[in-house]
């Protein structure tokens, strides 16, 4: 298929259905009513329960992030059992789920209200850009383990889902101010206006500011890359109930973020600017619960000062149409058809040549869930999907390969199989097997690039040969509730195959001495997740959990079993008044890293990392009905949990206004 027979496709595409499990509206105050408990369509794509969902899911929920003194996202998932997180920088964040932790290469789909954020450029998903506060979201769903069946190929080691709350029926009025060390100074507002009965929008700004610290300093250069991170944020989000029983949605948003980052040891000093729009229809029709969303994202780097490539700049346009149809056959039994349309270019003059690298990606889904009982039920999901490469423009001359050499198709099938079980009153068993596809990102198909003086002055060149990868995934987990303590007991085990990895291998490119991507054997994660968490309750709240997790790669650079094999997390809360105190503390056992260093490239320098422990301790007064002041250390004392990189004490104290 040629790129631009892409736009040809659409109107056959809303003939067919297109899909996304999060696109689904759902009026989640309604339903949390209904049910008494917080509600989800991520794991198959209709309304239930989060009790009830045959997925192993971890829900973060609003009264969570009040009580956790958390900044950012990547802080309040670090505290989840197989959730692992490190900062390249102390403006930006990596994480995985279950392993796997690397920049520039996420196998974790991340979605803000159905909106996929991955930047298909780089392969990676940049936390800072994301157009949302913590004061606006309503639960944050973590769903563990390949979900590729339902949103597609780099969903291949879960979901993170982040759920705002309604315009209409949740509005979010409140202002909020931060300082601390470092020179920390943070604004935001939400404001929440009603526009007519069943109408109403929701517009947040934020701004803040900190200063770049922490670099290890093992390279004689690496402050040049020091940069403060700033980040400003406006979005806009509507919606429209009518009096048919359908809904519109509508969102808009902007970020422009200055931040320094590390990609494996590389250090860049970038600004990213992005811009989003959505809208999304739901109505119920004679054939089922029709959903259609259509989306388009921006991602542009006016400036890029890499330590080893020098400076680029670079580009991404993504655009997505998906629609689905649920329905039911009897009463035991809900489907879902879908499909889903995604269309990407990528241009960076000094990275990938003149010319524009482009992607298109059709896919077709079901999904079948089966209750056999009130006790037992299924979900299975089948997904295809059809990507086509291409790439327009001038072929830079040291380029080993032609235009044409990217007129190339991968395609392949995932499918997700799950099963749970009401064992007894207090007592689930979910049961899972799912085949995933990881695809390369764009700059890995097509990245040229030439090595700094000091740094070998190699030519890394991406391949348009390299394929998808698929992921075989299988995990249990036991649920079981506690009463007498208002507490559950979550016991789960995981083990899951790579089939292969992108990885690169030296050679002669015309003549010369480089490197070249290519697909090398993969690897094998096993672990198990014990968890036990009990909510607020006569004032207390407590929660602990543990992981052990094992990756073992059959190829490497000697940077084998760098993944932390040991983590643990406690929590600790009390409130009393019009006091509240909580204290977090995590630990991470010693891993490796590594760091380039200047004649020894690619290889670098494989460094050990010990084991440290994070504290954050957090104290809130609410000093008026409306008005509540807290006072946080997000981490005591420095750790170091990356080669690169130490995090810095931080502590502030912030003003939280509700109106």
């Amino acid at each position: 298929m040629k790129p631009e027979r892409f736009h040809l496709l659409s109107p056959l595409l809303l003939l067919l259905g297109i899909e996304t499990a999060t696109a689904q509206q759902l009026d989640y105050g309604r339903y949390e009513d209904l049910f008494g408990e917080p509600v989800t369509v991520s794991a198959t794509g209709k309304p239930e329960r989060i009790s009830d969902t045959p997925v192993i899911m971890d829900l973060i929920t609003a009264e969570d992030i009040r009580h956790s003194g958390a900044r950012d996202i990547p802080t309040l998932l670090r505290r989840l059992a197989g959730v692992d997180v490190t900062h390249a920088a102390p403006g930006t964040a990596e994480t995985a789920v279950r392993g796997y932790l690397q920049p520039l290469g996420s196998r974790v789909m991340v979605t803000l209200n159905g909106r996929q954020v991955y930047f298909d450029g780089f392969g990676t998903d940049f936390w800072a850009t994301l157009p949302v506060e913590l004061a606006e979201i309503r639960q944050i769903e973590v769903i563990k383990g390949s979900q590729s069946a339902l949103y597609g190929f780099n969903a291949v080691d879960g979901v993170i889902n982040i759920v705002t709350f309604d315009p209409i029926g949740d509005p979010v009025n409140s202002a909020q101010g931060r300082i601390g060390n470092h020179a920390l100074r943070e604004l935001s507002a939400t404001v929440t206006q009603s526009l007519t009965d069943g109408a109403g929008i929701r517009i947040t700004a934020a701004s803040d500011h900190v200063h770049d610290s922490g670099i290890v300093r093992s390279t004689p250069d690496n402050l040049d890359f020091a940069k403060n991170p700033n980040r400003r944020s406006v979005s806009a989000n509507g919606a429209v109930d009518f009096s048919d029983g359908s809904r519109l949605d509508a969102e808009l948003s902007h970020t422009d973020v200055s931040l320094r980052w590390i990609a494996l040891y590389p250090f860049f000093d970038t600004r990213i600017k992005t811009d989003a729009i959505k809208a999304a229809y739901t109505v119920d029709t004679a054939i089922g619960r029709v959903n259609g969303t259509a989306y388009y994202t921006t991602v542009d780097m006016p400036w890029v000062q890499s330590q080893t490539y020098g400076p680029f700049s670079t580009s991404d346009r993504t655009g997505v149409v998906q629609i689905s149809d649920l329905f039911k056959i009897g009463p035991d039994d809900s489907f879902r058809i879908g499909g889903e349309g995604r269309r990407s270019e990528m241009g960076a003059a000094a990275l990938t040549g003149e010319g524009t690298l482009s992607s298109d990606l059709v896919a077709t889904s079901l999904m079948w869930e089966h209750s056999f009982s009130p006790a037992y039920s299924m979900v299975n999901a089948a997904r295809y999907d059809y990507f086509q490469l291409g790439r327009t423009g001038p072929v830079p001359l040291r380029d080993p390969f032609s235009n044409s050499s990217f007129d190339r198709a991968i395609g392949g099938v995932s499918v997700n199989s799950a099963f749970v079980a009401k064992v007894s009153a207090a007592d689930k068993l979910r049961i899972g097997f799912a085949r995933g596809l990881d695809l390369p990102s764009l700059n890995s198909f097509g990245q040229i690039e030439r090595y700094q003086a000091g740094y070998g002055r190699l030519v890394y060149y991406g391949s348009p040969y390299l394929d998808a990868s698929a992921v075989y995934d299988y995990q249990a987990g036991w649920e079981h509730a506690l009463p007498s303590l208002g507490a559950s007991l979550n016991v789960n085990a995981f083990h899951q195959m790579t089939m292969k990895h992108v990885s690169s291998a030296y050679g002669l490119v015309n003549g010369a001495l480089g490197l070249s991507s290519t697909m090398a054997t993969g690897s094998v994660a096993n672990g198990v997740e014990v968890g036990l968490q009990r909510r607020i309750r006569n004032g207390w709240s407590w929660g602990a959990n543990y992981t052990l997790e094992r990756l073992h790669e059959h190829f490497d650079w000697g940077y084998r079993n760098a993944q932390p094999a040991h983590k643990a997390n406690a929590n600790l809360g009390y409130e009393f008044g019009d006091w509240e105190a909580n204290l977090f503390a995590t630990y991470i056992s010693a891993t490796k890293g590594l760091v380039i260093v200047p004649g020894r490239p690619p290889r670098g320098w494989i460094a050990d990392i010990g084991d440290y422990t994070i504290l954050s301790p957090r104290l809130a007064w609410h000093a008026r009905e409306n008005v509540v002041i807290e006072a946080v250390a997000e981490n005591l004392w420095p750790y170091q949990e990356t080669a690169p990189q130490r995090m810095e004490t931080s502590y502030f104290l912030s003003v939280k206004i509700t109106y």
